[in-house]
């Protein structure tokens, strides 16, 4: 380690002074939300509770997509993550309020899912869909996630100040923590979302929520950056050529998420199985088709038109209306994945809004939180003494 890095000093990489402020917003926000939950449980319990899952999923993929983004920087390394290792970590830190946060679904799950009430229902499935099973593997899988994200922040920990020991050793754990992340995710998806339709099933379901959550979280961390640099020392530290390599990232994952919907689609639609088409039918039809056509157009084309540019790649400021537009779409693909699985479903409902507001609040809130507890940077990282000075590039 150069003299240059032991004279590194964590004032100055201390949050923005406005972050106090924007955790206080959130929580207000969050608080104002809970209220709209509660007069939306009062009035139309059905489409508060859709409403609710639509956003638990949005905000429980946002959390575990940054720890997957945490564990990919731990093992291909670069400055692109280094920039966003601290939000990452931060948001990943969330998984016990989201944890806290699924009990609404865990109590009023009998007006969710119709196989609970019905155990005919999967008479073809039984082996997997039984309610204590479904419990077992909610709690597994938060004990992974949450394994996963404090094995991380430990090591990471010891960045902070130098280290007397050995280098902390993170490619191990992202390695297994990957396998793990993925197998749990896609699971995951198939017990709080696809169960809602016990008959259909799809082998690349998992796969959808795992992009998804990919692009949430890049998209995320696109959106704080671009306003951390706005404050020193992050205004003289990152360049545009960070920003560069997270818009590339962007376009991957917004052409992988298109590549794994499109082969779904390909697939179940060529098969042409009555038990398999119908699902996609009642997606297309009435008023659902014109959500599709929404997704395929904000959710890929125009992202993918306008991530091709070099020079809105290079500047953060204009990937951020980008950003908050793959975000609402993510949300958006997640609506139309839940909502048409409800034969009474509205297409829209006043009451889908209030979750996501009080979920929204609360996650940014405790977001906010764990990252005022640790410098923008990692002080003692091999890499950091390059990252400071050319502020830019690949890692090595």
């Amino acid at each position: 380690m150069s003299s240059h890095t032991v004279r590194l000093n964590a004032a100055d990489f201390a949050v923005p002074p406005d972050t106090p402020r924007w955790q206080t917003r959130s929580f207000v926000i969050g608080l104002a939300g809970v209220v709209l939950c509660v007069i939306a449980a009062i009035f139309d319990m059905q489409d508060f509770l859709r409403g609710y899952l639509i956003a638990y999923m949005f905000w429980v993929g946002l959390t575990v997509g940054c720890l997957a983004l945490l564990m990919v920087q731990y093992l291909t390394g670069g400055f692109w993550a280094l920039s966003i290792r601290r939000i990452l970590e931060a948001a990943a830190k969330t998984w016990p309020l989201m944890f806290i946060l699924f009990i609404p679904i865990l109590v009023l799950r009998h007006h969710l899912y119709a196989w609970m009430n019905n155990p005919s229902l999967t008479h073809e499935n039984y082996w997997y869909l039984t309610q204590g099973k479904w419990i077992l593997r909610w709690v597994l899988y938060f004990v992974i996630w949450g394994l996963l994200t404090v094995g991380l922040c430990q090591r990471g920990n010891r960045q902070d100040s130098p280290m007397t020991g050995p280098y902390p050793r993170f490619a191990g754990l992202s390695g297994i923590g990957l396998v793990l992340y993925s197998l749990t995710t896609s699971f995951a998806a198939v017990d709080w979302v696809m169960s809602l339709d016990p008959h259909w099933g799809s082998t690349i379901y998992g796969l959808i929520f795992l992009a998804g959550q990919g692009l949430s979280a890049l998209c995320f961390g696109i959106i704080v950056l671009s306003i951390l640099t706005r404050y020193s020392p992050y205004r003289e530290i990152i360049k545009p050529t960070q920003f560069h390599d997270l818009g590339k990232l962007t376009l991957a994952f917004v052409m992988l998420f298109a590549y794994f919907s499109f082969s779904q689609w390909l697939i179940i639609w060529s098969g042409n199985l009555p038990e398999e088409i119908s699902w996609f039918l009642q997606r297309i039809r009435a008023g659902w088709g014109y959500i599709i056509l929404a997704i395929v157009v904000f959710h890929f084309a125009l992202p993918f038109a306008l991530l091709l540019s070099r020079e809105r790649k290079r500047a953060g400021r204009r990937l951020i209306p980008l950003a908050l537009l793959l975000l609402f779409m993510q949300m958006v693909n997640i609506y139309w994945y839940v909502v048409p699985n409800f034969p009474d479903a509205k297409l829209f409902s006043i009451w889908y809004l209030a979750s996501p507001i009080a979920l929204g609040g609360l996650w940014l809130a405790g977001f906010f939180y764990n990252f005022r507890q640790r410098p923008l940077l990692p002080l003692y990282e091999p890499q950091i003494e390059n990252f400071l000075h050319q502020g830019s590039g690949h890692g090595h």
